[in-house]
Parts: C-alpha cells; structure tokens; sequence
C-alpha cells in the first residue's frame, strides 16, 4: 500500500504541517469512550454525529524506527503484504469487499507506526472490524505473493532514488539521525529488502502484530455503546503477545553546523535548512508549532513574503515541523535557480536569527494563532483526519483533546516563543543540505 504522507516534496509538508491540529466542539467528540479488552487492545470510539462516514483505524506500534540496517523496510513490506491475502480471503476479496460498499481501504508505514484504515458508512462498521481483524491476525505472507510484492517495493524505492520530493526527505533524516534508526528509509534500501526472507517477514508479523502492541480508533456516526459490542465480537480472539518489542532510543543531537551538498537530475537547486525539533508531548511544542507558522507555513509567512513576493527567488518556499514521540523534525525548505543558493540560504538564517532576537507583535501572534486554527478546522473536517489526530496523542501516551490543545496554543505569549526559539533554533544544531542540478542539463533538455 502507499506510504502516506512521504510521497510529495511541497503535498508532504503541507499534509504535515495541518495534520496535528483540530478544533472541536465540547461534546461527546472531545470525550472518547476508552476501553482495553482482555487481550491488551485498547479501543477509543468517538461518536461525531452529523457526518456521513466512520473511520476505523488500527494503530500498531511499529515502524522503521524499530528496525535494524539489516531488517530495515521490513515494517512497509509487512503492510503491503497484509492486504495480499489471509486464510478467508484472498487480495481481490479484501478489496472487493470493502469497495462493493463505497468504502475506501488503506495501509501506510511511519517512522514510529503502521496504521491500518477504513472509511465507509456506518451501517457498515461490522464489516471493516471483520477486514482488521482478519488482515492484523490471519495474513498468509505466502511465498509467491512475497516475491511478487517485493519487485513492487523495489520499485518504490528505485521512484523514490529519482524522485526529488522522496529523496529529499530521505536525505534530511539520514542527516539529522545518522546514528538511529530515524535515519534509515521507511520502505529500506534495495540491498535491505532483497534480503528478508518469508522467515523474517513472518516472525516480525507475529511479535508486532499483537493487541497489546496496537490500538483501534473508531472515530464517526455511530454509537459506541452499539460500536463497542462489534469490536469484541471481532478482536476478542487476538492472541496477546508474550514479549513486546523494546522502546526506540532516542536520538542524540548535534553540536556543530553540517552541509551537505549533492548533484542530482533536477531542473533547479533545493535549498532545505533542518534541525532537530521536541516531541509531541514537550511543554514547549505550542510555542514551537508558532514558530514554524511564521517562519514558513502559508502564503503571509516571513520566508515566504522574502524570498517569493519580494524578491521572486522561489516559487515553491515553506517549512514544516514534525514532532515524533520524544524528537520532532523541523525544515524550511526553497526552490530556486542554482545561482540564488547562497541568497535563499542567507534569508533563511537571517529570519531564524530575527524571530530569535525579536519578540512577535501582538498583531503578528494573533495572526498567527488565528491562521492555526482556521487552517485547521478546514482540515479536520474529516473523521479519517479527526482519527489521526488523536491516533497520534494516543501513541505517546498523551489524552490532550483537541480543544485543550489548541487551548495552549493561544495561551503562548511572545517572550515564550523567543525563549524557544533562542533553545532550538540554533545555529550548530542546523543542517543545511543543498541539491543542485548538474551542469548544463537545462540546456540538454532543451535539445529534445
């Protein structure tokens, strides 16, 4: 299946940047009902009356981050290889099923999860249960579907190699993680996923696939007193698990500036600046999410008005942060003519070094929160994007509603977000990585 949110230079930052905010009514929507089975499996439903569709959403705690150079890609492989067939139904029925009732299914692979997902119409809610639970307990992995697939992975990371947006965010993580698994590819190198075996596929299946490893958000019209009697009809029968994998380590961070520089086939230069940012549970990540707002998200950001509207160096300019379960990543990134490097990457350190030295104007952070939250209600208007929201609270252990969220947000006062800013936008932790296209490639593509 497609790893979302990896696929897109500029639809990748957008998608990121919106994905961890919402705002939303108190009501039984900021109120889930939290149940653990028997087995280990928690299950959070979440009725949002006046919609038409259910998300159901299962959540397991693994990703690249928990892989070894050896075995890296190997939590991707698995997540294709689970809608390829299981003992009651072969790949053409999984989709068959669910598209025979207007439901769309999907799979993605994250540093820190993988998370499985329907969305259909409520009437329809036992059957998505019944696909989660058969795909998450029962995947065959058979031999021939795993060599057929892996040519497909393969083929995903060869895209990947020569696809700018792909490359670029590979090469941002190998450069702010180079000693932790954070670094390595979500979908694994060539020479990685040539060589893991139905062996390895399967054992990594059976130690990660377990419900006390894994959480189910249902997340829709429905009603969770009928919801919760069909998801232990369902997963009752999950076999928990004997031995949980170990907590990632968290990565170490860096004490002088780093830049690197490559030749790739690109029709201009990318300017990327990254650093390592908080996680999503640090009392400082709403004065932080404010920082990458106006340093880089949207048509008014600063990076945007000086490099685009002022001086027309770039059409594609933002940023985006991304916080994980104890680090985040934070960029702000520019396409431009290989002549005009150096004068993007100067506006870039000039505008980090005046939203450290100069508190924002009241007008300017009223602004800014204002944008948060429109932006955001826009967004998660969807329950597929409500789920995620609280999908990823929920993984790092944290209950914060969206409204007690964006609560905080709009406690942030201007000196807090110049303290922040002066903490983790310094100047020996950046890494300034620069893409330039080889030397006269624009005018050979002009021969043809």
């Amino acid at each position: 299946m497609r790893l979302r949110r990896f696929v897109g230079f500029p639809w990748l930052f957008l998608l990121i940047l919106v994905s961890l905010f919402v705002s939303i009514p108190e009501s039984s929507r900021s109120n889930p009902l939290h149940e653990t089975l028997a087995n280990g499996l928690q299950v959070f439903i979440v009725e949002n009356p006046g919609t038409t569709s259910v998300a159901v959403n299962l959540w397991v705690k693994v990703g690249s981050r928990y892989e070894s150079s050896n075995n890296n890609g190997i939590s991707h492989f698995v997540e294709h290889l689970l809608f390829k067939g299981t003992f009651k139904r072969n790949a053409k029925d999984i989709s068959r099923e669910i598209a025979a009732v207007g439901g769309i299914l999907n799979g993605y692979t994250h540093w820190e999860y993988t998370q499985l997902n329907i969305s259909l119409l409520p009437s329809h809610l036992g059957l998505a249960l019944e696909i989660l639970a058969d795909i998450s307990q029962n995947s065959l992995l058979a031999e021939e579907m795993i060599e057929k697939e892996r040519k497909v992975v393969l083929e995903e990371i060869s895209l990947a190699n020569i696809y700018p947006p792909s490359y670029v965010l590979n090469l941002v993580t190998r450069t702010l993680f180079p000693e932790n698994p954070l670094g390595q590819p979500i979908s694994g190198t060539k020479e990685s996923v040539k060589a893991i075996r139905r062996d390895d596929l399967l054992q990594f299946y059976r130690r990660h696939y377990v419900p006390n490893n894994s959480f189910l958000t249902v997340v829709g019209n429905i009603d969770r007193e009928t919801a919760l009697p069909l998801i232990r009809e369902k997963f009752d029968s999950w076999r928990k698990g004997d031995q949980l994998p170990s907590a990632p380590f968290t990565p170490s961070r860096q004490n002088k500036l780093v830049e690197v520089r490559e030749r790739k086939f690109l029709d201009q230069a990318i300017v990327v600046v990254a650093l390592q940012g908080m996680g999503l549970t640090d009392t400082d990540r709403p004065a932080f999410e404010i920082i990458n707002t106006v340093l880089g998200s949207g048509g008014n950001s600063r990076l945007y008005q000086e490099i685009r509207e002022k001086r027309g160096l770039s059409y594609l300019v933002g940023s985006l942060y991304h916080p994980l379960s104890d680090t985040g990543l934070w960029a702000t990134y520019a396409g431009t003519d290989p002549k005009n490097i150096e004068q993007v990457k100067s506006i870039i350190f000039q505008q980090i070094k005046r939203i450290r030295q100069e508190p924002l104007a009241p007008h300017e952070l009223a602004e800014i929160k204002n944008y948060i939250r429109g932006r955001t209600l826009i967004r998660t208007e969807t329950n597929a994007n409500l789920a995620e929201f609280l999908g990823q609270g929920i993984l790092v252990g944290s209950r914060l509603t969206p409204a007690e969220f964006l609560s905080n947000i709009q406690k942030v006062i201007a000196e807090e977000v110049r303290r922040v800013a002066q903490t983790y936008l310094k100047e020996d932790q950046c890494n300034v990585i620069i893409l330039k296209p080889y030397p006269g490639l624009r005018l050979l593509r002009g021969l043809f």
